[in-house]
């Protein structure tokens, strides 16, 4: 494959920022399109347990995600909406940056490659990006997949422009956001890998240049990343100090380390199995994700723009494709909400995406011995600014009613229902979706200090209720995983209540009494 030479871009007053200004309204764009659909107030389960600590700057579940929570304390200052709500944005304001990087790095490979003039093609893996369903679903809440794809982005960016330009500003903005990104999200670990054969590479060709003072750099690399790992102070604070949140509690640094390394959740990885069979399927249930969020087309338009940019931009082939597996074999094999995990994966292969449809136009009207005329690459090019336009605008389409959050107060309006018709301290026994709504009311707004609030193993809630009903405790009981737990039903006598029920009376109190053997019937 010849590498493409069509000539300098001809830049004249405005023109030279046309790229500044496509990349400006295309983070516009995606922004608009998150905020529209972003979900209003509070969410359940983690999405609330997010959101109230970031407004407290407590620790939420592991890994800690300590520069989540300080980031999105400054979002909590946001003079519109609940807190809740400014945690949300805080998400459609990453992803729609990351879909900003996305572009500038396609931007970037596009003219170093040779295809100045195609520039513009960046825009299709960006925009296609920006409107896949998990990418879009994941800028609507408080999680934090928005801020990983933006931290990701940053990397690859800084590391493809410190090896292009030789500026050691972008070394030390590649070992920052490598430091951020490992804080932020354990999965990075598998991109170091990638990372560090780029940045081998990177150091063997600036040796053979005679790169001057290059242990300086490096040592002063070394503190940027650990400028980068700072924010793991705000846990070690939170530790020693006390946090009005901190998840599981620790006591000792056992479970300190235990919490930042996600203990709890190891189990998790590789949790399918790793014989052949296993893994087969597995790799085809992330080739159909991959297909979910671009569809076929763009299955193949990536395995183009992949080809062309290893015979074009070798390195930069290599170092997007080290990462991609990484994320990628995680993602497939993670048992729990994996599917989230992919977003990384579905970010490069957009990089990919913009490569493919660059170079096709350049194959199409650039190559050969003859330039084409004019008025055809011009109407060309509009012809696949059209098809792309149409294209994201039916993608947006059929999406947008399965995706929009906008109208989700399902959940607060019942956990204030519940909060405001509870008796004065009342026991509310709840799942873990609920319970931290709850909290978040409870941590944010000061509301219902005086409720008991209690989850767990719910074979256990008939005993602890029986135990509160008959010290004369106003019980209440929600669902748990969708049902109410057996024994609640068997035993109590239940009447509707906001997002559960009112224990009324025990329908079964021998069951609860203690027999002459000394032990309670409900532990027997």
């Amino acid at each position: 494959m010849e590498h493409p030479h069509e000539g300098p871009p001809v830049e004249n007053g405005l023109l030279r920022y046309l790229p500044y200004m496509l990349g400006g309204l295309l983070v516009l764009f995606a922004g608009g399109l998150y905020v529209r659909t972003l979900a209003p107030s509070v969410m359940p389960g983690d999405y609330a347990e997010f959101q109230f600590s970031a407004a407290i700057l407590g620790v939420p579940h592991p890994t800690g995600y300590p520069l989540y929570i300080l980031l999105g304390k400054l979002f909590t200052l946001l003079p519109f909406g609940d807190v809740a709500y400014r945690v949300n944005f805080s998400s459609a304001a990453y992803m729609a940056v990351a879909v900003g990087l996305l572009y500038a790095i396609a931007v970037r490979l596009l003219r170093l490659a040779g295809m100045s003039r195609l520039w513009w093609c960046a825009v299709v893996g960006a925009a296609l990006f920006a409107v896949a369903p998990t990418v879009w679903s994941m800028s609507l809440v408080a999680r934090s997949y928005a801020l990983n794809a933006l931290l990701v982005g940053s990397v690859v960016f800084c590391l493809v422009s410190w090896r292009n330009t030789g500026r050691t500003g972008w070394f030390y903005a590649s070992c920052t956001f490598i430091g951020l990104s490992m804080v932020h999200h354990g999965t990075t670990y598998l991109l170091l890998p990638a990372y560090g054969v780029y940045l081998l590479l990177t150091e063997v060709e600036r040796r053979r240049r005679g790169d001057r003072r290059p242990w300086l750099r490096r040592m002063l690399g070394v503190v940027a990343f650990g400028l980068g790992f700072s924010p793991m102070l705000f846990l070690v604070y939170r530790f020693v100090f006390g946090s009005p949140y901190y998840w599981g509690n620790p006591t000792t640094w056992k479970d300190f380390f235990s919490l930042i390394t996600g203990g709890p959740f190891q189990n998790q990885v590789m949790g399918f199995g790793t014989d052949l069979e296993t893994q087969l399927g597995r790799v085809g249930f992330g080739i159909s994700e991959l297909s979910g969020q671009y569809t076929p087309v763009g299955i193949v338009l990536g395995l183009v723009g992949l080809v062309a940019l290893c015979r074009l931009r070798w390195a930069e082939a290599g170092l997007l494709t080290l990462m991609l597996l990484g994320n990628f074999l995680f993602a497939m094999n993670y048992s729990l909400v994996g599917y989230l995990y992919f977003i990384p994966t579905y970010l490069i292969w957009g990089v990919f995406m913009s490569f493919g449809a660059g170079w096709l136009l350049y194959v199409l009207v650039y190559s050969g011995r003859r330039r084409q005329p004019a008025v055809l690459v011009r109407v060309t090019s509009a012809a696949v600014a059209l098809v792309l336009v149409a294209g994201v605008t039916g993608l947006i389409g059929t999406r947008f009613q399965s995706l929009d959050l906008s109208g989700q107060t399902q959940v607060r309006d019942q956990i204030l229902a519940m909060l405001n018709a509870a008796a004065p301290n009342a026991s509310l026994y709840l799942d873990w979706e609920e319970l931290s709504a709850i909290r978040f009311y409870r941590l944010v707004y000061g509301m219902r200090t005086d409720l008991a609030l209690h989850s767990g193993d719910p074979e256990g809630w008939p005993k602890n209720v029986y135990c509160d009903v008959t010290g004369g405790t106003p019980t209440y009981v929600g669902k748990f995983a969708g049902a109410v737990p057996a024994g609640v039903t068997n035993d109590f006598e239940l009447e509707p209540a906001p997002i559960g029920w009112y224990i009324a009376s025990i329908m079964n109190p021998a069951r609860y009494e203690v027999p002459p053997c000394g032990m309670c019937a409900t532990c027997r």
